[in-house]
């Protein structure tokens, strides 16, 4: 059973004096709110993997440039946020501008955005902001997404708070602001201090980096982010990654023998709506009733703005100087394996 008898301890007495190179430094001493998904293997950002490497070598991955826009976006809107908050609910939030750290879990560390005093009970509220549909599906419901729940029994346990209220805005009126309510389960918090207490110290402190159980793709953002591809570098694995290798062929095989499936019936499909298509005449849109079922055809219309390849080599040849300053190159590697008889 949890102790609750305690005050959070204050580790930074004022955060806002801080950079932002000096506040990154500081969370390398221990686990803060938005680590904890991460923590349990859930983050969709990060792995524990990368986690690890943070707090033990201090590699603090960046944010590519569309995610430090995302980022300085909630920053600069947080203030918003709160404001619409208090206008609905007739609140008055407070900010502690504190980095705290938990008595009994030293390991566990956090600042938070604002307090509030809600049914004689005190809160904290966590700004959120989201502009797009796929990341507002996880509000819906009345849901909370997962990874922002690992976040607010974090914040809870180290501020030592009955609650947290999440405002999530996402939109541009007062009443795209979403309010979700969390209350402290102390079940669900001890068995988040578990694992955090064993990533911790079964991993940070004994310098052993945790296994990956993530989703294939961030895995693999992980280790690509880790090693990058070291060009003309050969290596000798050992026997023991065949069965990956022979997984990883079979796998391959079984696909290009779906996909084949794939391309016959895109085949069968076409010549199926072959004829429907030569009997509309050029008609944007084809209505068929029978019975009580109403069949629609026609075309979707998508207009794409391009340079084709003989107008760019164009651009290149007359106007360098343009072309110099807006074209990309880059480079990417696609990862391979294949089957080769062995000399």
């Amino acid at each position: 059973m949890l102790n609750l008898n305690y005050e959070p301890d204050v580790l930074v007495e004022d955060i806002t004096t801080l950079s932002h190179d000096e506040w990154k430094l500081y969370r390398t001493l221990g686990i803060g709110g938005s680590d904890a998904a991460a923590v349990c293997g859930i983050s969709p950002w990060k792995t524990a993997r990368d986690l690890y490497e943070e707090k033990v070598h201090k590699k603090i991955r960046e944010q590519n440039d569309d995610g430090w826009v995302a980022k300085e976006i909630g920053k600069r809107l947080e203030e918003l946020v709160v404001q619409i908050f208090m206008k609905r609910t007739d609140t008055r939030p407070y900010a502690v501008r504190k980095m705290f750290r938990h008595p009994l879990y030293p390991f566990m560390i956090s600042d938070f955005d604002f307090f509030v005093k809600l049914d004689e009970k005190i809160y904290l509220l966590e700004c959120k902001t989201s502009f797009s549909y796929h990341h507002i599906n996880g509000w819906e419901g009345g849901n909370i997404p997962p990874h922002y729940v690992l976040q607010g029994i974090h914040y809870m346990s180290v501020a030592n708070v009955d609650g947290i209220i999440f405002l999530c805005l996402h939109g541009n009126h007062e009443g795209s602001l979403i309010i979700r309510r969390l209350e402290r389960d102390l079940a669900q918090e001890e068995e988040l201090i578990r694992q955090e207490s064993y990533f911790w110290n079964q991993c940070v402190a004994l310098r052993k980096p945790p296994k990956y159980t993530e989703k294939a793709d961030l895995m693999l953002k992980s280790i690509q982010g880790r090693y990058g591809v070291q060009e003309n570098k050969q290596i000798v694995l050992p026997p023991s990654y065949a069965a990956n290798m022979t997984s990883y062929l079979k796998l391959k095989k079984r696909k290009s023998e779906l996909k084949r499936q794939m391309d016959q019936i895109d085949e069968q499909m076409k010549l199926a709506y072959a004829p429907i298509k030569e009997a509309m005449e050029g008609a944007e849109e084809a209505v068929l009733e029978t019975g009580n079922i109403r069949y629609l055809a026609g075309y979707n219309r998508k207009v794409t703005t391009s340079i084709n390849k003989d107008s760019l080599e164009v651009l290149q040849l007359m106007h360098p100087d343009i072309y110099r300053e807006y074209a990309q190159t880059n480079t990417s590697q696609s990862f391979y394996i294949k089957e080769d008889k062995a000399s």
